[in-house]
């Protein structure tokens, strides 16, 4: 998994960097991974965007982006505000970005200690089914929290995964001619208050937890990050380049 250091010029750097493409291009039925370290919620947006145009042009499989985001609260296509509890000034108070985004799903919040997982998936390469896609997704994050113990489910009409009447993870995506962007988030050690600001995914009945709240202890965050993209083969049933 190549780990790239994020600075002002990063995202120029990815995007001129050959070698990305070549892999993409070179590589047929394996999917492609980069971790980007912690990167701003709009510098990631635009990696998501370009590898979406890469991966439409050449019919690769696609690119998996692991990261974690500066402190960010995004709005979901629909729009609603009703769940955002703070005000603009709490907001900057505490450095939290606010963003409109174009995923499915309401509110949520995206900060350190809190794993972004971006696949830019071609679902020609696994099935053209939105459903099963996203039922996918709630099952490596599933088996993901089962490795360490933690027991994750699934709750009928709601999307993520729960851990008793707790929310652990959260999805929200897009699909646009069978490929996908956004994806899902994963509690590790993320600081718990910062979703005191809102309503999370408009879900009053359940609050976030997260796997050091539940195992009481840290979780070293790139051991979680392999195990996601093992999952990502076990489940998906593609190879994941590192």
């Amino acid at each position: 998994m190549q780990i790239l250091k994020q600075n002002n010029s990063a995202v120029n750097n990815i995007i001129k960097d050959k070698k990305i493409i070549n892999k993409l291009q070179t590589n047929s039925g394996k999917i492609l991974c980069l971790d980007l370290g912690i990167i701003p919620y709009n510098d990631a947006y635009n990696l998501q965007t370009y590898f979406f145009d890469q991966v439409k042009l050449s019919n690769c499989c696609g690119v998996i982006l692991l990261l974690e985001h500066t402190p960010v609260i995004t709005i979901g296509n629909n729009k609603k505000l009703d769940n955002l509890l703070a005000s603009n000034t709490k907001l900057k108070e505490r450095n939290i970005e606010l963003v409109q985004s174009n995923r499915g799903g309401d509110i949520t919040f995206h900060g350190p200690g809190q794993i972004v997982c971006y696949p830019i998936l071609n679902l020609s390469c696994v099935k053209k089914d939105l459903s099963l896609y996203v039922y996918n997704l709630e099952q490596l994050i599933i088996e993901v929290l089962n490795h360490y113990g933690i027991c994750g489910t699934r709750i009928d009409k709601h999307r993520g995964v729960f851990v008793e009447n707790y929310k652990i993870a959260s999805i929200g995506v897009r699909i646009k001619k069978w490929i996908t962007m956004h994806g899902f988030s994963l509690n590790v050690n993320v600081d718990l208050s910062y979703f005191d600001n809102i309503i999370a995914c408009g879900l009053k009945k359940y609050s976030q937890t997260s796997m050091q709240k539940i195992l009481n202890k840290n979780i070293p965050i790139n051991d979680v990050k392999e195990q996601i993209l093992i999952k990502f083969n076990e489940v998906f049933g593609l190879s994941v380049l590192k």
